[in-house]
């Protein structure tokens, strides 16, 4: 379990310190058309949480057949990356549209047995007990989602859920009594996110009281299932208590250094790059539009843009675009502390997007240029920007 002094502050970056698909996945930019989402998607296709994100909107949309399709893909690149929890929470959320049979059911265990999953509390119930036995505690979870600086559960509330964080961050507070100098045998304030648990249900023959609160540092998605389900289920099935008994023992042993879960998940985007724009949707630079945007999403044949929701000429593009989005030629500049890039390209779509409550563009654009020097010169350039980034922070 995580356990930072402070939670990872990529959780509270402004735009151009996180890529498109963080910001999608953390909910601070609101995409509500599937069309959009999907031309979105084609850019960055094997991004587990950002399809399962296309999934719900499509399950919201009743477009049923493809929300299926798309938890599905959702669940195998779970798989592919080790996240257990995740892929089956996908996978439920596929069989609640469209039942599974024996024989995908019989696939999604042995692709799970081959994977090379990661080792979190939930692997360590799967390692433990049988496919029904997995099924029945999956079939008992209850999807939760919740923004964040929601309260989760306060110091005194009856314990009644055993809760699985599947993403986000949360932050747990224990406050002990003074009248009955009760030990603290964990640190005042840890911070709970992907693949962590709480919920002090067990033993069952007690009842039991939070001993802390806990709420929402980040948009958070849980999976909970509650202590009388899973009274019944262990007398179902006599292998689920011990299995959750050595759960449990994670929870009161005493915690480990670790890496915050946040900190580990930053390596799978890349470094965001501030560049300035200059747009002229008639083909013409003599009066072109200057805009700025930032982008974690640059490759050689083009990149993926979000403007900076704070620039004066964002009502104007929108006004002004929608006439020549697929025509729009652009200048796009990297400014370096010792360089400056300028290549031309052509605006291939663009998405009204929400970036924390503002109104602003994503723009996919597309390089003009193709050439070995053009290639060569992006890939020098990234390198110095990342050469750059990688410097510590002054605290």
């Amino acid at each position: 379990m995580s356990e930072p002094q402070t939670p990872h502050s990529s959780d509270k970056l402004p735009v151009h310190e996180k890529s498109i698909p963080e910001h999608i996945i953390d909910g601070s930019i609101v995409i509500d058309s599937a069309e959009a989402f999907a031309s979105i998607l084609k850019q960055f296709p094997d991004n587990p949480p950002l399809v399962k994100k296309y999934a719900d909107l499509l399950f919201r949309q009743e477009l049923l057949d493809l929300a299926a399709k798309s938890y599905g893909e959702a669940a195998r690149l779970y798989i592919v990356s080790g996240e257990l929890l995740q892929a089956l929470i996908a996978k439920k959320q596929q069989w609640l549209i469209k039942p599974p049979s024996n024989r995908e059911i019989h696939l999604l265990f042995a692709a799970l047995e081959q994977a090379n999953l990661k080792p979190t509390p939930f692997k360590m119930l799967f390692d433990k007990l049988a496919p029904p036995e997995i099924l029945a505690i999956i079939s008992g979870f209850v999807r939760v989602r919740l923004f964040a600086g929601k309260t989760v559960k306060n110091a005194g509330d009856r314990e009644t859920d055993l809760y699985f964080v599947v993403s986000g961050t949360m932050k747990d507070s224990i406050y002990p009594s003074l009248e009955t100098k009760e030990k603290v045998h964990r640190k005042r304030t840890i911070y709970l996110s992907d693949d962590d648990f709480f919920g002090g249900i067990y033993p069952f023959k007690k009842d039991h009281t939070c001993k802390s609160d806990i709420k929402t540092v980040t948009q958070v998605e849980l999976v909970k299932i509650s202590r009388q389900k899973l009274m019944r289920l262990t007398r179902e099935f006599p292998r689920l208590e011990p299995a959750l008994i050595d759960l449990f023992k994670i929870r009161s042993g005493p915690a480990g250094p670790s890496e915050p879960q946040t900190v580990r998940k930053a390596d799978r985007y890349q470094l965001p790059i501030k560049m300035n724009l200059e747009l002229a949707p008639k083909g013409s630079f003599k009066n072109p539009l200057v805009v700025d945007g930032y982008s974690s999403d640059i490759s050689i044949g083009g990149i993926c843009v979000v403007l900076n929701g704070h620039s004066e000429h964002i009502g104007h593009l929108l006004a002004s675009l929608p006439e020549t989005a697929d025509k729009g030629r652009v200048r796009v500049s990297f400014p370096g502390e010792t360089m400056e890039l300028k290549v031309l390209g052509n605006i291939k779509w663009h998405h009204e997007i929400h970036f924390n409550g503002r109104k602003t563009l994503a723009l996919g654009i597309r390089f003009e240029e193709d050439s070995p020097k053009l290639r060569g010169m992006l890939f020098m350039f990234a390198n110095s920007l990342g050469a750059n980034k990688k410097a510590p922070r002054p605290s």
